[in-house]
């Protein structure tokens, strides 16, 4: 299959990587793209969640998910093997600055690896409270100052209804 899209290479940071959302679904989903061949050649995830867990522990519980709900089905090992050569856990405290810091320097050692920008997308899959935190504290960190460069997704609604909202 002829790749379909050409890009600067692209992390997507998970912020609540740990949680169900990532399992069932992001994740599932970023897989769907890598076996169609949306997603660029360079890539990288790095999920960031509370629970204290390694790489390998972090790969095999998505690989479970994936295994489940994605819609390529049970990935065989060597594309799950390429699949998961870019991902990555970090155990941190949202509202720690050192979370960010330890993310900063990821971004410096992928674009040195890489020789070129990377584009950065964050995932908010949070509980609603730390939606105003982690923007703040990337802000602090100087981690999403170029607009055309970095985005960030946020997963939770606002409010209960739209009055709330």
């Amino acid at each position: 299959m002829e790749t379909l899209i050409h890009t600067n290479p692209v992390a997507i940071v998970i912020f609540g990587a740990g949680g169900d959302l990532t399992w069932r679904k992001l994740v599932p989903a970023l897989y769907s793209l890598f076996m169609d061949r949306w997603l660029p050649e360079r890539f990288a995830i790095i999920g960031i969640d509370l629970k204290p867990m390694g790489d390998e522990e972090f790969r095999q519980r998505l690989r479970d998910g994936v295994d489940q709900f994605s819609r390529h089905g049970k990935p065989d090992d060597e594309s799950w093997q390429r699949f998961t050569a870019t991902l990555s856990y970090r155990a941190a405290d949202f509202t720690n600055p050192d979370c960010y810091a330890a993310l900063g320097q990821h971004f410096e050692e992928l674009e040195k690896a890489w020789d070129t920008e990377v584009i950065r997308l964050y995932y908010l899959a949070t509980p609603p409270q730390m939606i105003e935190v982690i923007p703040e504290q990337m802000g602090k960190a100087g981690l999403a100052r170029e607009c055309k460069n970095a985005r960030i997704v946020v997963e939770k609604p606002f409010g209960r209804d739209l009055a709330s909202a």
